[in-house]
């Protein structure tokens, strides 16, 4: 009995002390990737995970954006030194990033802001995609019509930062 036991102990011994080692080593070998590597890995599927958005929303109308140019929030900031009166096709545009999204929302100008047709797309956080299709009437551009379709509601799928290091 004594012997049983005694080797008992030594077997659990072991294990406990191998797996502290492969801890120890483990931790030592690969260590956390810095910050920047993280970020750019959340990055690059932010992008991927905000195509996929604009695929299923693209599909859902069926539209074709082959001759569009696609326009950020940022691109329609004015300068210093702008004259407002000059860019009222810019501020026009402005307001239709207000609000909440699943992904980004993306303006799209057929031309771009010299053309006369554009679509604002976006997936609402219930999932509905939206489709709010633009005419450009004298210098400024209006939404001539909404529309919204009941769609899948797509996640990002979160991403562990604890596995970053600090710096």
């Amino acid at each position: 009995m004594n012997k049983r036991f005694s080797l008992l102990l030594l077997m659990f011994s072991i294990i406990i002390y191998g797996t502290n080692n492969v801890t120890v080593f483990a931790n030592s070998k690969g260590g956390k990737p810095p910050k920047s590597h993280c970020i750019e890995e959340f990055e690059k599927k932010w992008k991927e995970f905000d195509n996929r958005v604009l695929r299923d929303i693209v599909k859902s109308y069926n539209l074709d954006l082959s001759g569009y140019e696609e326009f950020t929030h940022d691109d329609l900031n004015l300068k210093v030194g702008d004259n407002l009166n000059d860019h009222s096709d810019k501020i026009s545009l402005q307001h239709l990033f207000v609000g909440s999204s699943i992904g980004s929302m993306r303006l799209f100008l057929e031309n771009g802001l010299e053309g006369t047709k554009g679509y604002f797309l976006y997936k609402r956080t219930d999932g509905n995609n939206v489709i709010k299709e633009l005419h450009k009437k004298g210098k400024v551009w209006v939404a001539m019509s909404v529309r919204e379709k009941k769609a899948k509601r797509l996640r990002l799928k979160p991403f562990n930062w604890d596995k970053c290091s600090e710096n």
